[in-house]
Order: structure tokens, then C-alpha cells, then sequence
């Protein structure tokens, strides 16, 4: 793999991503989108999968995330002054930008993942994307609470955006780990309680947002399940969307299933939705992992368009 960096678009923060490159002739690309408290190296395992059947995989690192966190003044979870939603999609565009320029003649697919999914949501409503498929995994609908979320957020986000928010960290997730027996209180990623313990120790996951962090991922959560959302998206692009049943991010199966039935309604005409019955939200990194590979590469496969000049 290879590790580059791009100036994000909030103009000060270098900014980091990967690309995974097959030893045979690709077939095609494949943007990932990660999740929140995480960073893109954690899909390394899924990109040499993929790797080894052609698709040039590449993601960056969000704002506040990995190695897009400032070196001189740390902010985990913290992505920026003015406008942080238009900085996380417009640094996903310059990744986009970037591999069609370096693979002009390649098909090209968007994979989201959890506040990724709901970015890519947003993304894929305001720019007319020349993609030839789109996966939202580990994704949801708007809860009720959101819009109270929203507007206690919008007043942090102004008084104090860098403070690291635990209250609103248990209010927003404190339930997941109730469903679930096992003790940790991120037990909800995984039924893989190795992955969790991975997940713990990690110093660059699981971290508390900011304010100014919750306030951007409850943006992007309502933009991406806006009245009409679906009608604002292609109607030709292909889209998955994958997810554990399991999962308390999607409501147990009740947000993909809704998002499904949005999208069919809008007149998307290719929309597949896929639900593993025993997998919580990180359905990549679970024991079964190897079906959900399948799954999505199944998909890929029968979408490609273009497999390459020779």
C-alpha cells in the first residue's frame, strides 16, 4: 500500500490516504469512506481481498481523524471553523477527483461506512457523481432525537467546539451497549469480541467528538435522510446497501430496509439490500467477514462496466 497526502479543504490540515494496488491488471476502484472514531487503515484486510481480484482500492483519513489530525494541536474528532459538512465532502470529492485522474479508464465505485455512509449520502445528492456503483454499509434513518441533538449542538459548536462532549457520547450511544451481554460498552461493533478489544486499545478509535464533531455527524445524519433525499441521487447508479441485522445503528435492520425502500420509491432502478441476520455494525471485521466480502464483491462483479485496456 501507499500512503500520500492531499491538502484538505479546509486549506490548513495536511491530510492522509491510501491506495492498495493489485499485483495483476486492475479492473477497477474502489473509494472507501470510513467510519467515525476510526481511520481508513482499518480496512487494510478488506483491500488486499479485494486487491487480489483487480480493484484499486483508496481512502483518506477524515478531518480529526488518523493521520488528518494536526501534529502541532490535536483535535480528535474535530473537524473545523465555518463549514464542516461541505470540508468532509468536498476532501471525498478531491480523493474521487484524484483516482480518475490516475485511472481515467477504470469503472469506479464509493463505498460508506457508518457516518461515511451518511457523508456519502450527502455526497452523492450534491455532486453528480460519474460513478458506476454506490454501497452504503452500517448505515441509518433520522432518530427522533435528532433535532434537539441538532440544535443543543449548533450553541456547543459556537461556545465551545473543541471540548470533547462524554454526556452527549452516552446520550447518543450509551443505549447500543444495552442490547448486547458482553461488558464493554462498545460491544455493539461486534459480536468479534477480539475486533472490540482491538477497538479499545486502539489510541486512534473510540475517541469522544468534539461538539463541533457531534454537530457535523448529526448534519450529515440529517442531510442524508432529508425529506426526498433519494430523489436528489441518480437513477441510474447502482446502489447496495449492506448491514448487519444486528446492527443498533440501523435500528435492527429497520434503517437499511427503510433506506432500501426510499430508494426504490425514487425510481433508483438497481437496488440491491443485503442484511447479515447475526452481525452487529462492522460487518467487515467480524469472524464471518469472508461473506461479507462475497457479498460486496458479488455485486461489484456483476456491475463492472469496463474491466480495463490491455
Amino acid at each position: 500500500m501507499e500512503h500520500n497526502t492531499f491538502l484538505s479543504s479546509d486549506q490548513q490540515t495536511t491530510s492522509h490516504f491510501i491506495c492498495w494496488k493489485p499485483k495483476q491488471k486492475a479492473i477497477g476502484t474502489i473509494q472507501i469512506i470510513h467510519g467515525m472514531a476510526e481511520y481508513i487503515e482499518r480496512y487494510h484486510d478488506f483491500a488486499l481481498f479485494l486487491n487480489n481480484l483487480g480493484f484499486i482500492v483508496v481512502g483518506h483519513d477524515h478531518l480529526g481523524h488518523g493521520a488528518s489530525v494536526s501534529e502541532i494541536e490535536p483535535k480528535h474528532g474535530y473537524f473545523g471553523k465555518d463549514d464542516p459538512v461541505t470540508f468532509i465532502l468536498e476532501d471525498i470529492d478531491q480523493i474521487k477527483e484524484w483516482i480518475e485522474t490516475s485511472y481515467p479508464d477504470l469503472p469506479h465505485f464509493m463505498l460508506g461506512h457508518s457516518m461515511g455512509s451518511f457523508a456519502l449520502r450527502n455526497y452523492l445528492q450534491l455532486y453528480k457523481a460519474a460513478i458506476q456503483g454506490a454501497i452504503f454499509m452500517g448505515t441509518g434513518q433520522k432518530a427522533s432525537m435528532l433535532p434537539l441533538a441538532l440544535s443543543l449542538t449548533k450553541g456547543l459548536n459556537k461556545t465551545a467546539p473543541e471540548k470533547q462532549n462524554k454526556w452527549l457520547d452516552r446520550m447518543a450511544f450509551g443505549n447500543f451497549s444495552k442490547q448486547f451481554p458482553e461488558a464493554s460498552s462498545f460491544n455493539w461493533l461486534s459480536k468479534n469480541q477480539e475486533n472490540v478489544k482491538r477497538y479499545e486499545e486502539d489510541p486512534l478509535t473510540g475517541f469522544t467528538f468534539t461538539n463541533n464533531g457531534f454537530y457535523t455527524l448529526f448534519r450529515l445524519v440529517d442531510g442524508a435522510n432529508r425529506s426526498g433525499w433519494a430523489n436528489n441521487i441518480e437513477q441510474e447508479l447502482p446502489i447496495l446497501v449492506i448491514s448487519g441485522e444486528q446492527d443498533p445503528v440501523g435500528d435492527f435492520g429497520k434503517g437499511p430496509r427503510r433506506i432500501a425502500k426510499e430508494l426504490n420509491e425514487a425510481g433508483i432502478k438497481d437496488v440491491s439490500l443485503a442484511l447479515f441476520t447475526d452481525l452487529r455494525h462492522e460487518i467487515l471485521l467480524e469472524e464471518e467477514k469472508l461473506e461479507v466480502y462475497k457479498a460486496i464483491t458479488n455485486w461489484l462483479q456483476k456491475r463492472l462496466q469496463f474491466k480495463g485496456k490491455d
